[in-house]
């Protein structure tokens, strides 16, 4: 029987490097890899399940999502992957923190033939040496809209099985969309949100397949938030989740809603203004992932711009970090008389709001 090929995953931000790793490992691999290459996260993790990959190797240096943030996103969403990182001279401190992430090594970037031969040889060794099956961890404290808003946000398709001791229900996300719930003789948005509101019980993430009916057109961020007020409503004495706490907030302020998981700390509350002084208008607000994926967008004229605008802030801010070790990068912000910018930077999000002020009459 033919050997299964190895599927490995290059993810460097450097088109030129990623043409001479892919030429020079196929070079020594042969027929026994299959080599894909990825320039962002976004397009690593697109090809992470469409093409089974094995093993993935990263730049540890990279702007916008650089490698040890990418071995977060991986642990959370692919955590049986084998991960090796690649770097052109890492610190100590950042092969630690690799390592720490879930990297099984960190390896210089090869400058000769002989020294990638040596490369090669690792990462070969290191693949077929691992157990193919295996346990898997499950996560015990976790709630149904955070394992929902984890598929969605990543556009992964599968079925989320939920059960109890008296029923069994699905909920069918298909490329990041919800699309079909059925819970007993319920089906639609009546089954999402009956199943949302159950007080506990087992889940079980499935491979995706094609729902009997499409029942539900709504986004899933809608379905999230109704089912949080559909809850709140009922007066169940459950704990409240960022979710629901950010809906409440939201219908207070009359805001359009928006989770606060993409945020640091919650929005600031601004105090009454007296008559006849300014107060602050939100002029446009933008929400994007790590890969540059539009999450939430209010009033942004040309999202593609502002986008592009982070990005440029993350290099910038990476590379004052290293000439200024003095901890990470947060926020910048910007004051005019009539207006205000901010732009926030974390882990796994961007955010980009611009305020106008607006003299109260």
């Amino acid at each position: 029987m033919a050997q299964k090929k190895l599927k490995v995953l290059f993810l460097d931000d450097e088109t030129d490097f990623l043409e001479m790793a892919q030429n020079v490992m196929q070079s020594f691999a042969g027929d026994s890899w299959e080599i894909f290459t990825a320039r962002n996260a976004g397009e690593a993790l697109a090809i992470i399940p469409d093409k089974q990959i094995d093993l993935v190797v990263v730049d540890v240096h990279m702007p916008v999502v650089d490698g040890m943030q990418f071995l977060t996103l991986l642990n959370r969403k692919h955590p049986n992957l084998i991960k090796v990182c690649l770097s052109g001279g890492a610190a100590e401190r950042e092969r630690a923190t690799c390592l720490s992430l879930g990297a099984e090594l960190v390896l210089d970037k090869g400058e000769t033939r002989a020294s990638w031969q040596n490369v090669y040889s690792t990462l070969n060794e290191l693949a077929r040496h691992q157990p193919e099956e295996g346990f898997r961890g499950v996560l015990r404290r976790v709630s149904l809209p955070d394992v929902l808003q984890m598929e969605c946000l990543s556009r992964s398709s599968a079925v989320l099985e939920i059960s109890t001791k008296e029923l069994c229900g699905h909920i069918f996300i298909k490329e990041g969309q919800i699309v079909h719930a059925e819970a007993a003789e319920r089906t639609g948005e009546e089954a999402f949100n009956f199943l949302m509101s159950l007080a506990g019980g087992e889940f079980n993430l499935k491979p995706f397949r094609e729902p009997p009916q499409r029942t539900i057109d709504s986004t899933w961020e809608f379905l999230l938030m109704e089912s949080a007020r559909k809850r709140d409503e009922a007066g169940q004495a459950i704990q409240p989740t960022d979710t629901e706490i950010m809906a409440a907030a939201a219908r207070e302020a009359a805001v359009p809603a928006v989770d606060t998981r993409f945020f640091s700390k919650p929005p600031e509350v601004v105090p009454p203004q007296p008559a006849g002084e300014a107060r602050p208008d939100i002029a446009e607000l933008l929400v994007c992932s790590v890969q540059g994926d539009v999450l939430y967008e209010w009033q942004c004229a040309d999202s593609n711009a502002r986008i592009t605008f982070l990005e440029f802030l993350s290099q910038k801010a990476w590379q004052v970090a290293l000439g200024l070790p003095l901890g990470q990068f947060e926020r910048l912000e910007i004051f005019s008389p009539k207006s205000r910018l901010v732009a926030e930077l974390q882990n796994e999000h961007a955010v980009f709001v611009r305020t106008n002020l607006v003299a109260q009459s």
